[in-house]
């Protein structure tokens, strides 16, 4: 009886573990985010502190997952194999950070930001995140390429074509269907919760190189204050756009998506740094408005949608270079610049209260008090505006040139789908 309800237990884990993966992950982030605070606020620290309580229920969540199935997972009839290996490279690297923080908190007592244990582990959290995302994104591939093909007549007698399309998973075939409606739903919460935990990954990674929070009596890793400065002024705007833009081309049917990432990394920041710093609680109200940002180009670019599937979906062109200047004109819309440079303007305030230390460090050189951090970060934004506002711009411009000239992403799988419709119809007519 307890063997069958162990393997139960086991398939059910099995099931869901790319979920409660994520999960995890952004549990022990989020510990880790909270962590900074503590240290701005000089709590005493040790590695039994609240937030490593939180770090380590999220790593302890996602390694006892992935390892209960661990033959399946690296399986070669797992179709996912290759992405597990990448994510039991991550839990290797995450296991050894936990006794290597232990063991420098012995020998240093108080760490810094920046240390070996610390490095350790946000690149055991980065390759268990990307090995799960790649999971997921292969999930819907194969949902939706299921999809088109039991829907392939219909679609070329009323010249419909789904694309990376997650609002249309619900219409599947489900005699034949990979998940159910309910799995599919879990599944959006999962693409959701995987780019969140990637962004969050990489913003911690410029953070890692730019606050000025790594230096003890026994070491100091601070950054040089100008590098720390132009990692942050270039690094933040040219994270922020390339990312949203990125999602926007690989994921152009869940408009939604960028809202709700943009949201959930808002939401992540002002648990951690906001709300758990007593100082800066009473501001919480005015970070949440850099949700706006986020709402702004979800409605543009729900409305840019609507115009480029009228276009694209014009009687068939004469030739397929037509087709492709189509294609590329709807796939490549000039309002990606528009979205860069509102995400490169705003990254000035989603990086509050960060930003105000890696700034001052360099501008100022202030002992920068908590009940003074507001306003430094004022002053900082009156005095600067033109340097910070440059540099911002300029980030957000080449996160959005990588992107659309294809340095991050290959062509959009909208173009390639399109294209096979369209020749498959010549076909079709021909015979």
């Amino acid at each position: 009886m307890s063997i069958i309800s162990l393997q139960a237990f086991s398939d059910i884990l099995y099931r869901y573990q790319n979920l409660i993966i994520i999960s995890g992950l952004i549990i022990s982030f989020s510990g880790g985010s909270w962590d900074i605070t503590y240290h701005i606020l000089s709590q005493p620290e040790s590695f039994f502190s609240y937030p490593h309580t939180l770090v380590y229920t999220g790593i302890f969540i996602v390694i006892s997952t992935f390892f209960i199935n661990l033959r399946k997972n690296i399986s070669n009839k797992n179709p996912h194999r290759k992405a597990n290996i990448l994510i039991l490279l991550g839990t290797i690297l995450i296991l050894s950070a936990g006794p290597f923080d232990f063991s420098w908190h012995l020998k240093f007592g108080l760490d810094g930001l920046l240390s070996p244990p610390h490095v350790t582990l946000l690149t055991g959290w980065m390759l268990v995140g990307s090995g799960n995302l790649w999971i997921t994104n292969n999930l819907i591939d194969s949902i939706l390429l299921q999809n088109k093909k039991s829907n392939n007549r219909k679609s070329a007698d009323e010249g419909d074509t789904n694309y990376r399309d997650l609002d249309n998973l619900s219409t599947l075939d489900h005699s034949n269907s990979l998940l159910d409606k309910n799995e599919q739903t879990i599944l959006k919460i999962q693409l959701i919760l995987n780019l969140s935990f990637i962004l969050v990954i990489l913003s911690g990674f410029i953070y890692f190189f730019s606050l000025p929070f790594s230096e003890t009596q026994f070491y100091n890793y601070n950054p040089n204050s100008l590098v720390a400065l132009l990692v942050y002024g270039f690094g933040f705007p040219f994270l922020l756009s390339s990312f949203f833009i990125n999602i926007l081309k690989n994921y152009p049917g869940f408009k939604e998506v960028i809202l709700l990432v943009g949201s959930f990394y808002i939401i992540i920041m002002l648990l951690t740094q906001i709300i758990s710093n007593p100082f800066l609680i009473g501001l919480s109200w005015y970070y949440i408005l850099n949700i706006i940002p986020f709402a702004i180009i979800y409605l543009l670019d729900k409305k840019q949608s609507r115009k480029t599937f009228t276009e694209i979906n014009l009687p068939p062109l004469s030739s397929s270079g037509n087709l492709k200047n189509k294609t590329k004109k709807c796939t490549h819309p000039k309002i990606y610049i528009f979205y860069a440079l509102i995400l490169a303007i705003f990254s000035f305030t989603i990086c509050f209260p960060l930003n105000t230390y890696i700034l001052n460090e360099e501008l100022y050189g202030y002992l920068v008090y908590q009940n003074l951090v507001f306003k430094v970060y004022a002053q900082l934004f009156a005095d600067y505006f033109i340097i910070i506002m440059s540099m911002s711009i300029v980030g957000g411009l080449l996160g959005y040139g990588l992107v659309t000239t294809g340095g991050i992403v290959g062509p959009s799988k909208h173009i390639v789908i399109q294209m096979h419709h369209y020749l498959s119809e010549l076909r079709h007519r021909d015979r």
